[in-house]
This record gives C-alpha cells, structure tokens and sequence, in this order.
C-alpha cells in the first residue's frame, strides 16, 4: 500500500514512527561532546602531560578511534547509511555552513591556543566546543528527522 491508498492521519503516524528511530539518545549527545573534546586537545595532551599531571598515553588516537565509530552509529541511526535514497535530506544542505564553522571553528581556536602555550585556555575552549558540537550534531539530527516526518 503506498501513500496515496491510505488516510493522511496513518501516513504521518508511520513517518513519525520512523523519524523517531532515527533519533539521537541522550548517551549518543555526550559520548560525541566529550569525544570531540578529546580529539580536539590530543595534540596538547601529547605535548604537555606532565606539565598537566597526566600519564602519557596516545589520547588522541583514542578519541579518533571512538570519533570514527560514533560517527559510523550516527549515519546508521539517522539514516544515512542507506545508499539507496531519492534524495538528499534538506537538512544536511541547510546545517552545512553552521556545522563547518562549528567544527573548523573549534579546531582553529583549540589548537590555536595549544600552538600559544595556553593549555587551561585550551582546556576551557575545548570543552565548550565539545559541547557546541554535540548540540550542532543534535540539531541536524533533530531537522533530519523532521525531513523524515514532513517528506511527500
């Protein structure tokens, strides 16, 4: 039965049926929030662990390597993974500008300050943009999922 043959009131009940397993869980928002803080202060971490009372240990490998998987769950959770779509969601096209310099911004600025010798400062601005990331990724999830629901 395709669209057409069924009542609107059962087609946006299925699609919102579906744009709510294509949701983010709470744990997805904080796992890539402290993730992307990891990657961000790998290289100041490498540099001056000792001066910060940490064991040297290859930080920012780790935090890519959980990078790599939390993003292969996020394109399987929002649907990205599938090879076969009709068309690109509107919402990547729209959150492409604001989801750049979210991360580029971030990069910038933290590394930035780790090439300046500021590591609290690094430390600080790192985890604010792990924050603002995660919430970037959030809203792209949240608008993919209305594109799921008000699709025609």
């Amino acid at each position: 039965m395709d669209d057409a043959e069924e009542g609107p009131a059962a087609v946006r009940r299925r699609r919102e049926a579906l744009a709510e397993r294509v949701g983010l869980p709470w744990w997805y928002r904080v796992a890539f929030a402290v993730t992307w803080t990891g990657v961000l202060l790998g290289p100041l971490l490498a540099r001056d662990h000792d001066r910060l009372g940490l064991p040297a240990f290859p930080y920012w490998l780790v935090a890519t390597a959980l990078l790599v998987v939390l993003l292969l769950e996020y394109r399987r959770r929002s649907a990205l993974s599938v090879l076969m779509r009709s068309r690109p969601y509107p919402a990547l096209r729209a959150h492409l500008v604001p989801t750049a310099a979210v991360i580029v911004g971030s990069v910038v600025v933290v590394w930035g300050l780790t090439l300046l010798d500021q590591p609290y400062a690094a430390i600080g601005c790192a985890v604010l943009a792990g924050g603002l990331t995660a919430r970037q990724v959030w809203l792209v999830n949240r608008a993919i999922r209305r594109d799921v629901v008000e699709s025609g």
